[in-house]
């Protein structure tokens, strides 16, 4: 019976590792995508409104330089 329960254990795995590499690759990408639209939205007056290390440049906030 322990044989049947490894045997059980290894196939459940082989089924569960790349299922859970689907996953974390898009919720990867979902998070990428959302932050990378958040970034580009951002719109301002001052360079108080924007993140740390944007500025406020025409009404958008854009990555300071160095």
């Amino acid at each position: 019976m322990k044989r049947i329960g490894k045997v059980g254990l290894a196939l459940l795995a082989g089924l569960l590792f790349p299922i859970g590499i689907w996953v974390a690759a898009g919720s990867a990408l979902y998070q990428s995508i959302r932050r990378n639209t958040r970034e580009t939205s951002s719109t301002c007056r001052i360079d108080a409104d924007c993140p740390p290390g944007y500025i406020c440049i025409n009404g958008r906030c854009v990555p300071a330089k160095g």
